[in-house]
């Protein structure tokens, strides 16, 4: 099963639906800040990126909050908005810090390279036979595995936050409806 057929189709457009018996459901209930200023529910924030993730074959998406009472579709707009708005920046720190950790570390690990390399030569040439070639290498492969993990974060450490990102801007781009009732069974469903 194809994970974009678990979402119901409106108009031709993927949607993922969320439904909740009361509309305190929908945000972190330990947050302390006023209404309108409230985090999403971490669960239903997981939902949600993966509801993103699913449908990213699709050009458009639609989200749709089914509520008792639909009276406040502006305020969860809102809300979910500023939500995925607080993610995307919150990921754009995060790549920064992962690059800058990224440039210490390769500038760290630059110098320990030379000085272990200066270490294995320094090595090959006082201890004889077989014991100073051994040790040698071994000062050659650890100065090469210093850089390993520099050079992982500033290669390939951003591909799964841009990834997230993706999904967030997409999540940002959909159509974000509250309606009362609830969602139509999962046999109208593709």
């Amino acid at each position: 099963m194809h994970p974009s057929s678990r979402y119901r189709i409106e108009d031709g457009v993927p949607c993922i639906d969320v439904q909740a018996q009361r509309i305190e459901q929908l945000f972190d209930n330990r947050d302390p800040a006023p209404f309108r200023e409230r985090d999403l529910d971490p669960d239903l924030a997981d939902y949600l990126l993966v509801g993103g993730e699913d449908l990213s074959s699709h050009d458009r998406l639609s989200v749709v909050f089914w509520l008792p009472d639909a009276t406040v579709d502006h305020e969860v707009e809102h809300a979910f908005r500023a939500h995925f708005e607080d993610t995307i920046a919150r990921l754009g720190r995060q790549r920064r810090r992962s690059r800058r950790t990224g440039a210490v570390m390769l500038v760290l690990g630059s110098v320990l390279v030379i000085l272990l390399l200066a270490a294995a030569r320094l090595v090959g040439s006082v201890v004889p036979g077989a014991l100073g070639t051994a040790l040698s290498e071994g000062l050659v492969i650890s100065s090469w595995v210093v850089l390993w993990r520099p050079v992982e974060i500033l290669l390939y450490g951003g591909i799964p936050v841009r990834q997230e990102r993706r999904v967030v801007e997409r999540l940002l781009r959909a159509t974000v409806t509250v309606r009362s009732g609830t969602p139509p069974l999962q046999a109208a469903r593709r």
